[in-house]
């Protein structure tokens, strides 16, 4: 829950939600109002989210996770990292946050929006670290949102985290908790410890007959063969349906056509040299300067700002904010270098000086063929696919089985079987060519139950499977098992004697020898070492461990050893604790890391008592349907 809202809150709370709220919106955009139509997806309380809704916003996380990790995340890792649901989780969040604002008629003041852009770092002028309204417009223009969205969005943000970080202390936890944990996080424990082996427990014994006869009974379960299931399957992919796909020379150029203007049409972009001025004549002395020689560069000096700071590379008309700037930056007589006559805009008059231009450019029908013929034989394929697959579904709706609709389509259905739900015949060979997708779907049906069309997991087709004979679990004949029951047999009378040894080492040392004089009748030596909570190696388990340091003093512990059969039995001679040999910046920090701990509790029950608040709803349906395939 705290990851997903640590996601959403950005730029709000100090020191718990540190994500910039304006980087964002310069990334991965800002949605639309029309993002919220159509049927919902998502129901809290009163406000409703639709499935496009959600895939924006999905789509925006991955861009995130694709960024964090330099591109490697893509919309399959995504989804199988299960980010549909914290997307989900996080549209829920917010929208209970807001709506508990809005009950509590909490508003934020025009005010706290203006200092914090003030006090903002993005927003100020590097030279002089002060708001500069320049470098906010640039901003604006880059995301492309207006000043009035932009301002409503910061307001909502600062709201939730404001109402967040109210029940945050900000502070370090209470000196007796974190001394307390801090003693505990440092104790060392001396322990002399044994290896009890195989050698040290005694003779084996001889299994009798009478002996793996019971062992075999006792322990049935380990000696039953698996259900077995066989069945028909239907595997359709899209590759098996490439074979008479074709397209004419003629819908080719009507594709083409088609998408003319929104594909294959690339428009003029400008790059442009942009300074707004708070007054007409300081624009008008810009201008001034621009046209007896003086570089743009120059000017962005003079107001503390880099070139690259009022650039604005490879824009279309569309992409200026301001519709005044952008229509001068774009009238047709302009040429490279020429200078714009100050524009009076909607953040003061702005000076424009056009850098570069890059001319129109048309993808010629001949340069796209190839694109388009493979894209449509790519689609037409899939619907050739699909076709077949409501054939098969019309066929089997008259009554006929599996085998006999897919001969209709003029397709062939495996019998397949018998196999267990992992995919292995009997005897252990395993059975491949079976997607997981079918195999898991035929241990739900019944005898004579058929499926759907299942989509395989990798989106290139679908599958049948058809339940024709269930064979359940049986007990394996004992002749047939009779050599595993012995190993097992064995195994079991080992780790029984060297139980047994460790009790006796145990009898000793209760009777009053030490550890060292128990393990000198097994003519061994115990070993001593010291251990912290996070040690382990060979011998010591992390199960011995925890053991080790939940004893008393000189108690004593056993459990098996990390690796091999043996069991090891430690007793704890020394408990230590140095706390005050932790440097006192660790100390410090330790303090702090645990207050932050104590915060995010808080801050999660009050979160998980706000969203149940609010009936939510999600249409699973829906969900399903948007992230089923692309």
């Amino acid at each position: 829950m705290l990851k997903q809202v640590r996601g959403v809150l950005k730029g709000a709370v100090a020191w718990i939600f540190v994500i910039l709220l304006i980087l964002a919106f310069a990334l991965f955009g800002v949605p639309s109002l029309n993002e919220f139509a159509g049927n919902s997806a998502v129901t809290v309380g009163g406000q409703s989210f639709s499935s496009q809704y959600v895939q924006n916003e999905f789509n925006r996380a991955v861009q995130i996770q694709a960024a964090e990790s330099g591109g490697s995340f893509t919309r399959d890792d995504a989804i199988a990292a299960g980010l549909p649901n914290q997307v989900i989780g996080s549209i829920s969040t917010v929208a209970a946050l807001d709506q508990f604002s809005k009950d509590l008629n909490l508003a934020t003041p025009r005010s706290l929006v203006a200092d914090y852009l003030q006090g903002n770092e993005n927003f100020q002028n590097p030279a002089t670290g002060q708001f500069d309204q320049t470098v906010l417009t640039s901003i604006l223009q880059r995301i492309n949102i207006s000043a009035e969205e932009f301002e409503s969005r910061i307001a909502g943000e600062l709201q939730r985290g404001q109402l967040v970080e109210s029940l945050a202390l900000q502070s370090n936890a209470p000196t007796t908790f974190s001394d307390f944990m801090m003693m505990r996080e440092t104790e060392r424990r001396r322990i002399a410890y044994l290896v009890v082996t195989d050698e040290m427990a005694g003779k084996s014994a001889e299994p009798t007959p009478d002996d793996l006869e019971r062992y075999y009974l006792a322990n049935a379960q380990a000696f039953t063969a698996p259900e077995y299931r066989n069945f028909d399957m239907l595997v359709l992919r899209k590759e098996d349906f490439r074979d008479g796909v074709g397209i004419t020379e003629e819908e080719l150029r009507q594709i083409y056509d088609q998408n003319k203007e929104r594909i294959y049409e690339k428009p003029e972009l400008r790059t442009l040299y942009q300074i707004t001025y708070d007054s007409e004549t300081k624009a008008n002395a810009a201008t001034a300067a621009l046209r007896q020689g003086e570089s743009f560069e120059k000017l962005a000096t003079d107001k503390g700002l880099t070139l690259e700071a009022v650039t604005f590379a490879d824009a279309q008309q569309r992409d200026i904010l301001d519709p005044g700037v952008a229509e001068a930056a774009f009238k047709e007589d302009l040429t490279e270098g020429d200078i714009v006559d100050p524009v009076t805009g909607l953040f003061g008059w702005t000076v424009v000086q056009i850098a570069g231009i890059t001319p129109p450019e048309v993808t010629t029908f001949e340069e796209a063929r190839t694109e388009i013929e493979d894209n449509y034989l790519a689609q037409d394929t899939r619907r050739a696919m699909l076709n077949a697959i409501d054939e098969i579904e019309e066929e089997r709706d008259t009554g006929v089985g599996l085998q006999a609709a897919a001969e209709v389509a003029d397709l062939t259905a495996s019998a397949i079987g018998p196999v267990d739900q992992f995919s292995f015949a009997p005897g252990g060979a395993i059975i491949n060519d079976i997607p997981g997708e079918a195999l898991a779907e035929v241990f739900l049906l019944d005898e004579g139950q058929e499926s759907e069309a299942i989509q395989l997991s990798d989106g290139e087709g679908y599958v049948f499977v058809g339940l024709n004979e269930i064979t359940p679990p049986q007990l394996i004949a004992f002749e047939d098992v009779r050599d595993e029951v012995e190993s097992r047999w064995r195994k079991q009378e080992r780790d029984q004697r060297i139980l047994n040894a460790v009790e006796e080492i145990r009898k000793i040392i209760a009777e009053g020898s030490t550890l060292a004089e128990a393990a000198d009748q097994f003519d061994r030596s115990p070993i001593t070492i010291v251990v912290d909570r996070q040690f382990q190696n060979e011998v010591i388990s992390t199960d011995l461990n925890d053991k080790i340091f939940a004893a008393a003093p000189n108690g004593l512990v056993s459990a098996p050893a990390a690796l091999g059969e043996a069991q090891i039995i430690a007793e704890i001679e020394q408990v230590a604790s140095s706390p005050q040999a932790a440097p006192p910046q660790q100390a410090a920090f330790f303090r702090q890391y645990l207050g932050y701990q104590l915060d995010q509790e808080v801050i999660e029950a009050f979160l998980e008592s706000v969203r149940g608040n609010y009936d939510i709803k999600v249409n699973q349906a829906q969900i399903d349907a948007l992230f089923s395939e692309q």
